[in-house]
């Protein structure tokens, strides 16, 4: 991937792996918090409610839209900002590769 630099692929590729896992992680956990929310609010969850009230309602889509989905654009965001960085390295280490 590299001269100079010495950036390797197999470097790269592992950073990407362990960031996208994290992320991962931490989108299924507000996931599960959100699914746990929805069960205990049922007529059989621990609440045993015949509906959602409106600020439950407002949790659950804050936890689905307003976390979960910034989430994902902002990892979006950083593997494409990992892309250009990797691409920088690889540019400057070319034009500094005169022999």
């Amino acid at each position: 991937m590299a001269g100079i630099v010495n950036l390797q692929q197999s470097e790269y590729d592992a950073a990407m792996a362990k960031m996208e896992a994290l992320h991962q992680t931490a989108v299924d956990g507000v996931m599960r918090i959100a699914g746990r929310i929805q069960q205990l609010s049922e007529i059989t969850g621990g609440f045993y409610i015949e509906k959602i009230s409106e600020k439950t309602s407002v949790l659950l889509n804050t936890l689905q839209t307003g976390i979960c989905t910034p989430m994902q654009t902002n990892m979006e965001n950083t593997r494409q900002s990992m892309e250009s960085f990797a691409q920088i390295i690889t540019n400057l280490d070319s034009a500094c590769d005169v022999q």
